[in-house]
């Protein structure tokens, strides 16, 4: 019985591999893998990984491998596709020239309001721009009246004919040696002169302590009536009595910082219209994830080898934000 056994199970083997050469034989000779639809998909998404990374390499994908497209080794491009095929980086550009121009472009009238809110701010930015350098060069020479280097000299030179000055620059800066003339000047923190630094050498005299003693009207705190000197140079120099024309010197200098402060957040207003209006024709042209209507009525897209690419850009808080893209195949 095992015997019997044994040879019908050697026959149905043999029957088996018979079967199996006779249809290998069938498809070698009847239809080749790639007629097959089922071995045709198999073998799609055996290579499905290698074929994602076409894309990559700067070479369209073939119609078999995505479903579409032109033959596989032909360049791949980046279109924007719309029914009005208008591209999409003119209006973007456009706002970044001019805020508000790019919405113009897609038709939202909201666009006018931004032109005219960035020409408007362009206006102050010039205006306020001419004040701080007209206010700048109403102190420049208030200074030139009342300040001089020569007489800042005097508190520091030896047995000085200047009553007032004599020995009270020693006497404050103790760690500043004796100066006899003018080049002795550099010994002075931050001294500058005005040939080497304008721009420093007028904020200085009016900044520093230091420099007090140059000024027409400088009063001595160590001979002031009803006065008590305190020997500290930071509270008994700045008394606004131990010099009024620098406290006035002063004041002017505020005025034209405070023009030149508002020229710059006007200009920031215009940098904000830019970046916002940017944003804005991006979304409204779907690059960001909007609707795109301003491409022929939401059919603009970014397209890269026949895929629609979208951008996407999410804020988390003030500080962070996610940008990303997504292909669809």
């Amino acid at each position: 019985m095992m015997r019997c056994n044994g040879i019908h199970g050697a026959a149905l083997a043999a029957l088996f591999l018979v079967w199996c050469a006779a249809g290998s034989a069938l498809a070698v000779g009847g239809s080749t893998p790639a007629d097959d639809p089922a071995t045709g998909r198999a073998a799609w998404l055996l290579e499905r990984a290698a074929l994602q990374d076409l894309p990559l390499t700067g070479l369209k994908a073939s119609p078999d491998e995505f479903g579409g497209g032109a033959a596989s080794g032909e360049p791949m491009h980046v279109a924007f596709e719309g029914d009005d095929r208008r591209g999409a980086a003119l209006p973007v550009l456009a706002s970044l020239v001019l805020p508000g121009a790019g919405e113009a472009m897609l038709g939202y009238t909201r666009g006018y309001l931004m032109m005219a809110l960035d020409i408007f701010a362009w206006t102050r930015v010039a205006a306020k721009h001419s004040d701080g350098v007209d206010l700048r060069d109403e102190y420049y020479a208030y200074a030139d009246a009342h300040y001089s280097d020569e007489r800042l000299l005097e508190a520091f030179v030896t047995n000085s004919s200047d009553i007032e000055r004599d020995g009270v620059g020693d006497h404050y800066f103790s760690d500043v040696g004796a100066m006899i003339d003018l080049s002795d000047l550099d010994q002075l923190p931050l001294y500058v002169t005005v040939e080497a630094d304008r721009r420093e050498y007028y904020e200085n005299l009016g900044k520093w302590d230091q420099f007090v003693f140059g000024w027409d009207d400088f009063v001595n705190p160590l001979y002031r009536d009803g006065y008590t000197p305190t020997n500290v140079a930071r509270i008994d120099l700045g008394q606004p009595w131990v010099s009024e024309h620098r406290e006035i010197y002063r004041l002017m200098r505020d005025e034209s910082n405070d023009a030149f402060k508002s020229r710059d957040r006007w200009l920031y207003l215009n940098i904000g219209l830019r970046l916002a209006s940017v944003v804005q024709t991006a979304w409204l042209g779907g690059l960001l994830g909007g609707d795109g209507d301003g491409f022929g009525g939401g059919e603009g897209r970014l397209s890269l080898g026949g895929h629609e690419v979208r951008l996407i850009a999410r804020p988390h808080g003030l500080r962070r934000a996610t940008l990303a893209a997504a292909v669809s195949f």
